[in-house]
């Protein structure tokens, strides 16, 4: 840890040199300018810099102090520009706070794939809140791990963006539920005039992932002069996507057998069929292999069971060809193939598209009415390995073989054992059908409100309204149509032998393209009203109320009707409610110096529940230069659709119980294979509750200079969780006749009978469960904001910027009262791509404006963590022997172990990821300016973790700029 600080200490201070040197030269001149704020108003342009009266996100009153006693954070249209960040995504994802469960771009394998969340302290993407302009958006129509419903952050245009507001506390108080971890809440321009665009083309160094961005905005319009303003904006934006087959070692293959482990042993080699293939596994390579079977019922190639002792053999031919490794020994012939290599993608084709049209209004002197409608689309196209025919989803079909016998009562030519009346067990992935995943998400979104004062301005009123709605197209290639399939076998018109023969109509028999829909929507009316009553010793006593409408849909039934198809997850959810709200605020400025908040709101669920959510803040400034802050807070998380109503499927391995094996005679059946865990909606769910508490102080010292420093401690009870689990596997084999007793809400759905032994209990294929309330965590940790702005010399200003969390705890608490730690570690593994909670994030923006030009540098730094996570493999062979954990540690890719293996060490410890960013922008005139960005300057490759399934080797939650390594982009903007 000291050597791992020490480094980063020294870089980071290396890459703001340049700019801190050119800041000391002017310490005399530090008084002479004035700094930003810690936070800018909702409502105003981001270059605004005068104190204003304006409404925070967090609160219900317009004020002028924006440091309110909960931690609020800004990252400003201007800030956006200077890091470079392409996308709204991008941007929120850099926010210190957020942590391990946001579902990223690069990880293709997402149940909500093509979508992006952000999970502020690590909670998950349902526990925090989403607003566009104080408002929520709809749901995107898949779950997170088909669990936990998320709003979609690639659904705003980024050329209409003012600035994001984060809000580092809970918040259901004053916005309900969802709000546990913080809220997110997206600002737009409101005035916009004259054409403004943008030209941006970019290319990492390795001449791939090329990418292009175009936005024009036209305005008309002003509010101060003639009373409204309309513009209309539109953007487009692409980027290709990135094979592994682009990238080095280690990210480009799943062997790693080239690496040397500590005790000698190589590490695993991860890909299909580098031992002969498994009769209960599903890889197979693009080659067929077969193997002598007996096919138990006649007419059902389903029914297969390899004969002992019989050779795999490399169907109708001598060797696997190019591309492949061939391997012969005493298990017989077959085929090694790195489909990893050959197929896989790093990050998908991603096209993001969008039109706005806004209007604002000056209603008399006292009221502002805005319209906002936007269409926006995105689209992300992913190429997959070759659906194998060996699946467990939803159907077990290990005992598939190629028949003696044709239908028509010939001998199969594809068989080679047909002669003596065999069957052929067959292993094959279909090279010769692509695979693919095409999911166009379309949203449509209309937003109206209208704010003023009445009264001699004595009440404030505010009026707003929403509908969004997300329709979802999923178009799929490649996945196997069980009827399809085997009526090729059965009548031989597929050719195994020679793939490339084939045609095509015999390849869309088998793997039929398919297409499936969903939706989403979301409609929201609000009305609140805040009065200020009398005045106290510090200030006016400020009473604000408010009611809130809410209809949520979510339609996304199962894309797998009937079963028909392979390796389709048939999850589903549908399911609508409505919630009726009301809150209110209460802000007493009892002293000069102190100020007590007081907040609360009641929900009332239409699917069965109501739930009431206090707080309290206060904030305590002794002088002028230095604030005491703190909150206290209950939420809530209601139980999404799918937890209630959907069902989802997931897999893990299991060994069937020695016992049981025997009496199967030890056969393949009783091999280990994966069995799905079956999650079933619970209409019973209560809701999650959290309390949590806030303490922190503000520092400024000069008007150039501010800190900030936060504590926050949170507590969620009721987690609802997946009550399907292995453990009952061994309980419903009983004593492998007869099946044992379950607990109540537990069921188990048997494979397909051991031809060998019918009589004998099956396998369980699925274990099914409902979701439940029970589990707990507790999570804690520091914020902190340092800014500064200063004059160096006469027209040249530096600004800085760092903000940074740790997290000092974080747990899970299981039903039984087990214990689960995951700080800076790969847990929680179950949760959206494993991407853990490293203990820390920063980021550091370092900008100097010297007349025309202007240069930024932005630094972004996760720690490293423990390659191995409580709820998986625990810290198995780290601590071994009573070895220090520690005592292993990541020195360099292929050092160390990636799989236990002989009590080998597992990969202990992944690296920390450090990147720095530049942007220098030249503005030729007051219409027209350039720039170049270089992202990821000094090319750092992503940290090697072989443990995570969310990217190949690496973890793209948090290196995925590692794995594109440093990448060039120039543009122009301009204005008439």
């Amino acid at each position: 840890m000291i050597s791992v600080q020490t480094t980063l200490k020294n870089r980071l201070l290396l890459s703001a040199a340049p700019l801190a040197a050119l800041a000391s030269l002017a310490a005399p001149a530090f008084a002479q300018d004035q700094a930003a704020p810690a936070t800018l108003p909702s409502d105003a342009p981001a270059a605004e810099q005068t104190p204003q009266d304006i409404v925070v996100t967090g609160t219900l009153f317009r004020r002028t102090d924006t440091e309110t006693p909960s931690p609020v954070s800004v990252i400003t249209a201007q800030q956006l520009d200077q890091r470079g960040l392409t996308t709204i995504a991008d941007a929120i994802n850099t926010i210190s706070a957020g942590n391990g469960g946001s579902i990223p771009q690069g990880f293709g394998n997402a149940f909500a794939s093509g979508a992006q969340g952000v999970s502020l302290r690590g909670l998950s993407t349902n526990s925090t809140l989403i607003l566009f302009d104080g408002l929520r958006p709809a749901y995107y129509p898949l779950a997170d791990d088909g669990q936990r419903s998320f709003a979609d952050l690639n659904t705003i245009p980024g050329a209409i963006v003012d600035h994001i507001e984060t809000v580092r506390d809970g918040a259901s108080s004053l916005y309900g539920a969802d709000a546990v971890a913080g809220v997110v809440n997206i600002i737009t321009k409101k005035e916009i005039t004259g054409i403004h665009g943008r030209v941006e083309g970019g290319v990492s160094s390795r001449r791939d992932s090329g990418g292009q961005r175009f936005q024009l905005t036209a305005g008309y319009g002003k509010l101060d002069e003639q009373g409204f303003n309309v513009y209309l904006s539109g953007e487009y934006q692409h980027q290709d996507a990135l094979y592994a087959r682009d990238r080095e070692f280690p990210y480009n293959t799943n062997n790693l057998s080239s690496i040397t482990r500590p005790n000698g042993f190589t590490g695993a080699n991860g890909n299909v069929n580098y031992l002969p293939p498994s009769t209960t596994g599903v890889s197979s390579a693009t080659v067929a292999v077969v193997r002598p079977a007996n096919q138990i019922t006649p007419g059902n190639i389903l029914s297969g069971v390899a004969i002992a002792g019989g050779q795999y053999q490399i169907l109708g031919r001598t060797d696997c060809g190019a591309g492949l490794t061939t391997h012969v020994n005493t298990a017989g012939s077959y085929c090694e193939e790195d489909q990893i290599n050959k197929y896989s993608q790093l990050m998908p084709d991603q096209t993001r598209m969008g039109l706005t049209g806004h209007l604002t209004v000056n209603v008399g002197s006292n009221a502002q009415a805005y319209l906002i409608g936007t269409y926006y689309q995105s689209t992300i196209f992913q190429n997959r390995t070759p659906s194998s025919l060996r699946s467990n989803n939803p159907i077990y079909t290990y005992g598939l073989v190629l028949p003696a016998q044709l239908a028509n009562g010939a001998l199969n030519p594809q068989n080679p054992y047909a002669a003596a009346g065999q069957a052929a067990m067959l292993f094959y992935s279909f090279g010769d059908i692509r695979s693919t995943l095409k999911n166009v998400s379309d949203t449509y979104r209309i937003a109206s409100g209208i704010d003023g004062k009445f009264g001699d301005d004595a009440w404030s009123y505010s009026v707003k309204g929403t509908y969004m709605r997300t329709n979802l197209t999923q178009y799929r290639t490649g996945n196997i149509n069980l009827a399809g399939l085997t009526s090729a076998i059965s009548n031989g018109t597929y050719n195994f032998i020679n793939p490339s023969a084939n045609s095509q109509a015999v390849r869309d028999q088998i793997a039929p393209k398919q297409q499936s829909s969903a939706h989403s929507e979301v409609a929201e009316v609000q009305g609140i009203v805040t009065h200020s009553f009398f005045d106290l010793p510090g200030g006016p006593l400020d009473v604000g109320v408010g009611g809130e409408f809410r209809y949520e849909n979510i339609f996304d039934p199962t894309p797998n009707p009937g079963n028909q198809f392979l390796t389709i997850n048939a999850f589903s959810a549908i399911g609508h409610r409505y919630i009726t709200s009301g809150f209110f605020e209460v802000n007493a400025p009892v002293l000069k110096e102190l100020e007590l908040n007081a907040s609360g709101r009641y929900d009332h669920y239409s699917i069965g529940f109501n739930h009431f959510s206090p707080k309290f803040g206060a904030k305590f400034t002794p002088i002028k230069q230095f604030a005491i802050r703190g909150t206290y807070s209950e939420g809530f998380r209601a139980p999404s659709v799918p937890e209630i109503s959907g069902n989802v499927v997931g897999f893990t391995n299991y060994t069937p119980p020695a016992a049981v094996a025997a009496l199967h005679g030890n056969n393949s059946y009783t091999l280990p294979y994966s069995v799905g865990l079956n999650s079933v909606g619970n209409p019973n769910l209560k809701p999650e509750t959290s309390r949590s508490f806030t303490g922190g102080v503000v520092v400024q010292p000069t008007s150039w200079l501010s800190l900030t420093v936060d504590y926050y401690n949170i507590k969620k009870k009721n987690v609802i969780y997946q009550t399907a689990d292995t453990s009952f596997a061994n309980i419903y084999m009983g004593n492998g006749v007869t099946a044992g007793t379950l607990p109540a809400g537990i069921t188990v759905t048997p494979n397909a009978v051991d031809p060998e032994h019918p009589n004998l209990l099956p396998t369980p294929l699925f274990i099914n469960g409902q979701y439940a309330n029970g589990q707990s965590l507790k999570t804690s940790g520091i914020d902190a904001q340092i800014q500064a702005t200063f004059e160096v010399t006469p027209g040249i200003k530096f600004t800085t910027n760092l903000e940074g969390t740790e997290i000092l705890e974080y747990k899970q608490i299981l039903q039984d009262g087990t214990v689960y730690d995951y700080l800076g570690t790969l847990g929680s593994y179950s949760v959206t791509s494993a991407s853990g909670t490293p203990r820390w994030r920063a980021t550091w923006q370092n900008t100097l404006d010297a007349g025309k030009f202007s240069l930024t540098s932005t630094t972004y730094f996760t720690s490293g963590y423990k390659g191995w996570a409580a709820d998986y493999n625990g810290v198995g062979s780290c601590a071994a022997n009573g070895t220090p954990e520690n005592s292993v540690k990541y020195n360099a890719p292929g050092t160390q172990a990636t799989t236990r293996q002989l009590g080998d060490a597992l990969q202990c410890t992944v690296k920390h990821f450090l990147s720095f960013d530049l942007n220098a922008t030249v503005r030729v005139n007051d219409k027209f300016s350039f720039y170049g960005i270089v992202q990821n300057l000094f090319d750092a490759h992503a940290p090697f973790d072989p443990n995570t399934y969310g990217g190949n080797n690496y973890n793209p939650a948090w290196a995925a700029s590692g794995i594109i390594g440093r990448y060039f982009k120039v543009g122009a903007k301009f204005e008439l």
